[in-house]
């Protein structure tokens, strides 16, 4: 099993996400993958995670004011369109995390919020001198993360200061916490599509391992990629 993993720029962080994710399957190969690395091709994978990092470029997410978005890279921005879109195209199962999922939801035609604190929503952001920010969820029945956590509402953390503005036309919103604010999203109409699961908070930071809304969204995505090897 070899799964791509976004790079997110960041040592550190990266390994956060590669411990996490060999928790789940330790014989698994993890490749970090970025514009540097030249990928030509997803076939060799067996499923993709979009990591966290910087901002997307504004023009792309029509985020506003502009002078409201923090760093952004666009030529990561590209390269992970072209991750999505090949992935999209192979029916490789894809887990999205914090800007992960922001960047899948503007590749399919959504748009984002530039500041959640300027626009009224606070408490979604840690800052690295604070204690992790953390809020409830509440969970959308009938959805795909529904079924994954088993929970109507949980605890999950909070790392941004983006989030969606405009859901894309082929996503459904499957969690939000209380203020309102999106934190998961996935395939409206699942039929005929692989495993897509986006969601904002970071599950591979949450301390508390057995908690449903870190526990279940690693397992159910290497469930998936599971099942998709065995059919094709």
């Amino acid at each position: 099993m070899n799964i791509a993993v976004s790079d997110s720029g960041n040592e550190e962080k990266q390994k956060k996400y590669l411990d996490w994710l060999q928790m789940f399957a330790p014989n698994a190969q993890l490749t970090v993958v970025g514009y540097k690395s030249g990928i030509s091709s997803l076939k060799e994978y067996d499923g993709l995670i979009l990591t966290g990092g910087e901002d997307v470029d504004p023009f792309l997410s029509k985020a506003s004011p502009v002078d409201l978005v923090q760093q952004s890279d666009r030529r990561r921005d590209d390269f992970e369109f072209q991750l999505l879109d090949r992935a999209m195209k192979e029916k490789k199962p894809i887990l999205g995390i914090c800007r992960g999922l922001q960047v899948t939801n503007v590749f399919l035609g959504g748009s984002l919020v530039a500041d959640l604190q300027s626009a009224g929503f606070a408490n979604h952001e840690t800052k690295n001198s604070m204690k992790e920010s953390r809020h409830s969820i509440v969970v959308e029945k009938d959805s795909l993360m529904s079924t994954i956590t088993g929970k109507e509402s949980g605890e999950i953390n909070s790392y941004h200061h983006q989030s969606v503005l405009n859901v894309a036309e082929d996503l459904m919103v499957s969690g939000r916490s209380p203020d309102g604010v999106i934190e998961s999203l996935e395939w409206k109409d699942k039929i005929n599509r692989s495993f897509l699961l986006l969601v904002q908070w970071h599950p591979e930071r949450m301390t508390d391992k057995e908690n449903t809304f870190t526990k279940n969204i690693g397992a159910s995505f290497f469930m998936a990629v599971l099942k998709n090897k065995s059919t094709n």
